[in-house]
């Protein structure tokens, strides 16, 4: 019986809807021609908002554009009290004084570029435009009566956005000060706000707006790119809510649904009589079936959907077809089964392959082409937090060609082997690479990197403990040059600019050896 209701009264359920939906389709036709009259006032309104900010932005230029530059680049050096008041004079005087102390007689952009300034000077700067653009952003709501002006910046991954403006103040506390936190990598969906998208991809303000729901109602949001020096830099925003649909349109509406809701009651009652003696009862045996199926997956369940699948309409189609799909499910499974284990041998097979392709086969430890994709991974990871801490060791073993000529290949191979232990051992924390022939290179990270100091030493005695040590064969008393570079900021701009220094200091280290062997 409940079963019976519950499908019963989904029936109702869609009646009803099917009902409203045709009563209303009339009202909200004459709803919706009122409604495009009172939008296009508030379209116009907004208008004014986001041209007139656009217009005071472009006013201002270049020294926005370097302001939001600066800002989605270093955003948590910026420091804004979550109380600020709007008061930016503070913050324009903190910026003149460090620019007249340290670029005096210079002229901002004129003879001193900002790039070329210091990072004190940046922050300044962009703390007091920070501070300007944010109080005329806030002024703004309350000039025009809007309930959110903000200012955004698209991403590289869509449909992320920087909000660089928000209209709404978060707040997080740091080292007891209550300050701003800014609402960077926002999901934006483009489902969500097309005109918004719109504005991106065309560079142009949309004839229309997004309409969606937040905590301030109903609202409307309009969008105009932002252009300086005729490049889009941003888009600046503007929401303003709408009134609730027209109460008058609502209860005359009420009336003639009324009326026609009873009618339809009784037309509803009678086709749910047919539905439920007609097909509800085969229904309910299909859907016992159906559950004995699931709980023991027996292909012989087919037979029984078969003994019911008699006539020809959709209910016996549905029977027919869901003894095919049983046994058709069945010769799946079975087939799946066998595929998965084909494919697990396959990957295992795939991951083998995968990490000889990375290792050197001499030493076992990795080559150049995993060294590659170290240093790829390296200068991502530059790009995005250029303050990292790492450096590059390069060793060479000397006198390997003399080994080779005198002793042998395979001595040759055992002392780079031995070197390549020394290496390991010494420089545990750290990625080792053989690069090819009797080159190492070691990426130092870490305790390994904070110790570089103490380990060139320690290596370095190693190999003067095996110079002096009778008991080791000539091809065991290995010499080796070595040479570290640290990553600079100022001087390198990738990971093969440190290479380069690391292999030309090996060289230098080769030639102040100058070590020879009996």
């Amino acid at each position: 019986m409940k079963k019976r209701f519950g499908l019963l009264a989904r029936f109702t359920i869609i009646f009803l809807l099917f009902m409203i939906i045709m009563i209303v389709i009339s009202a909200v036709a004459t709803y919706m021609i009122q409604e495009d009259n009172y939008t296009l006032q508030q379209e116009r309104r907004i208008k004014e908002v986001t041209n007139c900010l656009e217009a005071l932005i472009e006013a201002d230029g270049d020294e926005f554009r370097l302001m939001q530059e600066y800002f989605l680049e270093n955003h948590e050096s910026i420091v804004i009290p979550y109380d600020y008041d709007g008061n930016y004079i503070p913050a324009r005087n903190e910026w003149e004084r460090i620019f007249s102390e340290q670029y005096g007689g210079e002229v901002f952009e004129k003879t001193i570029a900002f790039s070329d300034m210091t990072d004190e000077a940046k922050i300044a700067f962009t703390t007091y435009k920070y501070e300007q653009w944010l109080n005329i952003f806030e002024e703004f709501n309350e000039e025009f009566g809007t309930e959110y002006v903000y200012y955004l910046v698209p991403t590289d991954t869509p449909p992320l956005m920087y909000y660089v403006f928000d209209g709404l103040r978060t707040e997080k506390v740091v080292d007891g000060k209550s300050i701003m936190e800014f609402d960077f990598d926002v999901e934006v969906p483009e489902d969500s706000y097309p005109k918004l998208w719109e504005t991106y991809q065309t560079g142009k303000s949309p004839s229309g707006y997004d309409s969606y729901d937040n905590q301030f109602g109903k609202t409307y949001g309009y969008y105009t790119p932002l252009y300086v020096s005729g490049e889009m830099i941003g888009i600046v925003c503007a929401d303003i809510t709408v009134e609730a649909v027209n109460k008058g349109i609502l209860n005359n509406t009420i009336k003639e649904v009324v009326i026609v809701a009873v009618i339809l009651l009784l037309c509803m009652y009678s086709m749910l009589w047919f539905i439920n003696h007609q097909y509800i009862f085969k229904l309910r045996k299909m859907e016992k079936f159906m559950d004995e199926y699931a709980d023991n997956k027996e292909v012989s369940m087919a037979d029984k959907f078969d003994n019911i699948s008699l006539g020809n309409h959709e209910i016996t189609n549905l029977a027919r077809r869901t003894a095919a799909m049983i046994r058709e499910l069945n010769d799946y499974m079975l087939n799946l089964m066998k595929t998965s284990k084909e494919l697990h041998s396959t990957k295992e097979h795939a991951a083998e392959m995968a990490e000889l392709a990375q290792k050197d086969a001499l030493t076992g430890i990795r080559n150049k082409t995993a060294y590659d994709k170290e240093i790829i991974k390296l200068d991502r990871e530059l790009r995005r937090n250029p303050d990292v801490e790492f450096a590059i060791a390069m060793i060479d073993l000397n006198f390997l060609k003399r080994i080779n000529d005198n002793y042998g290949h395979e001595q040759g191979n055992i002392a780079i082997k031995r070197l390549c232990d020394i290496v390991c051992k010494i420089f545990c924390h750290s990625p080792v690479f053989r690069l090819g022939g009797d080159e190492f290179a070691v990426v130092l990270w870490g305790s390994d990197f904070n110790n570089k100091d103490a380990l060139l030493n320690e290596f370095a005695n190693k190999l003067k403990e095996m110079e002096k040590d009778d008991t080791l064969k000539p091809w065991e008393k290995i010499s080796a040059a070595i040479g570290l570079a640290v990553y600079s900021p100022g001087i390198d701009e990738n990971v093969s600019d440190v290479f380069k220094r690391a292999d030309s200091m090996m060289y230098e280290n080769k030639k102040e050896m100058r070590a020879t062997r009996d």
